[in-house]
């Protein structure tokens, strides 16, 4: 049985930690694929900054020439709130004979007893969590037995910092994104 990860997120705007997940996870458990689904509506987020259309060509530019990766827009055309066991459930029928993962950080770990369906998603897939520096996880955290772990600590950059960073000083950005991303944002004056 082959093994799929879907990475799903807001990426507004995607950045490096983002794109060493999805190596890592790529390397570390010899994935088939890994899917990465733009969030239209992210059902723990206030509000998006970046429009739809801007984060998919932001996402298309760090991440369209890895190998072994798809860019979904699964959720996006939905144009609704879609919570991660409806995704997983998608994929999981697109397909019905491979092993579907979900990747994660280590912060969303702590946060997955308040997700939506939560028993549901946990009885049915298992979760591949990326670690972040800061952020303590013990063996009383709940659904750890569904999770495995990525083996090295990612770099911890936040897309919020990112934004607060572009409007204050966008030259202090440059080494959190890849180049053709920062110049993306920059040129069409994103999150200014």
């Amino acid at each position: 049985m082959n093994k799929i990860a879907v990475f799903g997120g807001s990426f507004d705007p995607v950045h490096k930690s983002h794109i060493q997940i999805a190596k890592f996870a790529l390397n570390f458990f010899e994935l088939k694929k890994l899917i990465f689904v733009i969030a239209y509506i992210p059902p723990h987020k206030i509000k998006q900054y970046a429009c739809v259309d801007d984060r998919i060509v932001m996402l298309k530019l760090a991440a369209g020439n890895l190998e072994k990766t798809d860019i979904s827009l699964y959720e996006v055309q939905r144009r609704e709130t879609v919570y991660s066991y409806q995704t997983l459930d998608y994929f999981q029928s697109l397909y019905s004979k491979d092993e579907i993962y979900m990747v994660i950080g280590s912060d969303s770990l702590l946060d997955l007893p308040a997700w939506e369906n939560i028993d549901y998603l946990t009885d049915r897939y298992k979760f591949i969590v990326a670690k972040r520096s800061g952020i303590k996880i013990n063996e009383d955290t709940k659904y750890l037995d569904k999770c495995v772990f990525i083996d090295q600590e990612i770099e911890n950059i936040s897309s919020t910092k990112i934004r607060e960073l572009i409007r204050k000083d966008s030259t202090k950005i440059v080494s959190l994104l890849d180049e053709k991303v920062y110049n993306y944002i920059i040129k069409n004056g994103i999150y200014k």
